[in-house]
């Protein structure tokens, strides 16, 4: 898995709009270019916010599929999507997210 290919391409369509408009358009072609696993295309393309978060999307550019109405992210919908499978945390009703860690798979484990 590739969490640069994940995060790329959300900050493609962030900053390349020939890209966003294909990306909304016909996301097969889009992203056919990028080598992403068919575990990783589907999380994008059914708009997984929590399964890309845990791949290791950054949590700033996943919010640019709720900004463009991407595979189904809305506004309304996003905090929903994104705190799926989380544990509660009373910090969510203060609108404060946890602490996003990413360990690298080749750090040594403690």
């Amino acid at each position: 898995m590739s969490a640069y290919q994940l995060n790329k391409i959300l900050y493609m369509a962030d900053n390349d709009p020939s890209f966003l408009r294909i990306l909304k358009t016909s996301p097969e072609i889009a992203l056919e270019p990028f080598p992403l696993t068919e575990a990783e295309y589907a999380a994008l393309t059914s708009g997984a916010v929590a399964t890309l978060r845990e791949m290791g999307a950054h949590t700033f550019l996943l919010n640019h599929l709720q900004r463009y109405g991407l595979f189904g992210v809305t506004r309304e919908n996003y905090l929903e999507r994104i705190r799926e499978g989380m544990p509660y945390d009373p910090r969510f009703e203060q609108g404060q997210m946890p602490v996003q860690r990413f360990i690298h798979p080749d750090a040594p484990q403690a």
